[in-house]
Formats: structure tokens, sequence, C-alpha cells
């Protein structure tokens, strides 16, 4: 029953995309007894339950595995965990279970804010959110990046600072310099519009997506991308799709 229970609260906690120390401050407690719960080595208060619930979204009975599941040729299968996984985020940091303390101290810099604001100040790009999970497969001190699930960086580390942190997002932000039209989707693209009708009415209002749609425009940034050029003058970029749009 340990094992089965622990088993569970890593499943929903990994679906949650919550490390175990974000899972554990949530609960208040150490990461380090979340750990030993989902190794088995011990159980959780039952004062605990109720909390471990409402953080992972699910009833007792499912957190116990007492609710039925989707079975497919003998193999037992949450539905959750299907549905979580139906979608590739478009970047992904898995690491393992040693450098959980180092990601975690890394989350409280405003290291990925600071890129962020630089990719949209000196490039017109919105940096998407970063996912991170810990992956128990990988060896120890090692981690990587994935991008709808293709894996565009690989290493490990064995610094103790946060220097390491600091690293890989600068590694990010690099690849998103040089990929973004691997990483742009119509997401992205609507969040874009959205600022610009924010910030600059009648630019985009009653064009996008009432004329032309996201998918058009997320073609043309690519095209812009590609060629090198900038995407930061959306509002030029958007009355050029107009003017070719009444023609």
């Amino acid at each position: 029953m340990g094992c089965d229970l622990g088993e569970i609260i890593c499943q929903y906690r990994q679906n949650k995309k919550m490390t175990q120390e974000e899972f554990a401050s949530r609960l208040g407690v150490t990461p380090q007894a979340v750990s030993k719960w989902e190794r088995g080595n011990g159980l959780p208060d039952v004062s605990l339950i109720e909390g471990i619930c409402n953080v992972l979204g699910v009833d007792a009975d499912t957190l116990f595995g007492i609710t039925e599941k989707v079975v497919e040729n003998g193999n037992s299968i949450d539905d959750t965990e299907i549905k979580s996984n139906l979608i590739s985020d478009p970047i992904m940091v898995e690491f393992s279970e040693s450098l959980i303390p180092l990601i975690c101290d890394g989350l409280k810099t405003p290291a990925v804010q600071e890129s962020r604001k630089r990719l949209a100040r000196e490039n017109g790009m919105l940096l998407p959110m970063i996912r991170f999970r810990d992956n128990c497969a990988l060896a120890k001190d090692q981690y990587r990046v994935l991008v709808y699930d293709k894996e565009i960086l690989t290493g490990s580390t064995k610094t103790n600072s946060e220097a390491f942190y600091q690293e890989l997002i600068a590694k990010i932000e690099g690849y998103c310099k040089e990929h973004y039209s691997k990483l742009l989707n119509k997401h992205t693209v609507k969040i874009l519009i959205d600022n610009l009708k924010n910030q600059y009415p009648g630019v985009a209002d009653g064009v996008i997506p009432e004329q032309i749609p996201y998918i058009k425009v997320e073609q043309r940034l690519k095209e812009k991308i590609r060629a090198g050029e900038s995407i930061k003058d959306l509002i030029h970029i958007v009355e050029e799709l107009e003017a070719e749009n009444t023609i």
C-alpha cells in the first residue's frame, strides 16, 4: 500500500508539473518527506491526506488507488495521466532528483523574468512558459531541455551554486533567439496580438482574427524570423497583412 500510494502521489504531482519542493511547500512538509513517500519508504500522516488531495486535485479514492482505471491489453492506465501527456510543452526542463534544490533555489531568482524582458526588448519575442519537472530516470546531476518533446540540450553539473540555474536559463534564451520559429505557435501569436490591441487600439481591432486568422500571422512571423528580420515592429507587420488581404 505504501509503495502504491507513493507512486500515485508522484504520478499526480508530475501531472501537475510540480517539483517535490513546490508540492512540499504547499503541504507544509519537507521535500525529504515527499521523497520518502514517493520512494515507498514512508507514509504521509493521516492529517495530511485532505491537503494532498486538494493540492493534487484528486479525491481520496483516487489517491489510494480505489477508483477504476482504463484497462487495455491487461495494462491499467490512469485517464488523468493520459490527458496530461496529450500535449507537448513548448519548453520542458527535466532534471534528476539531486538537482531539485538547485532548481528550486533558481526559481526564487528573477532569472526567467529577466530573460523574458531581454527577449521582448531586443527581439520582440515572447519567451514561452518554461515547465520544470524532476525525472528520476535521469542520472545523478543530469538535466535535459525538451522543445515539444524533442531533446535540444542535455548535460550535467557538479556546481552547488545558483550559477547552474543562471547558465541553464541563458542557454534556453540563446536557443529561443536562434530557433524562435520552432517555438512560435498560435497561442503565443494571440498573446502578441492581444498586447498590440491593448497598447495600440485600432491597429488589429476587427482585423485579427476577424479578417486575418492567427495562423496566417504566425506564418508571416516565422518567415521574417527565418529571414533574419525582427518581428518587433508588429504594427507594420499587421498593416502589411491587412493591405495584402484587401488586394
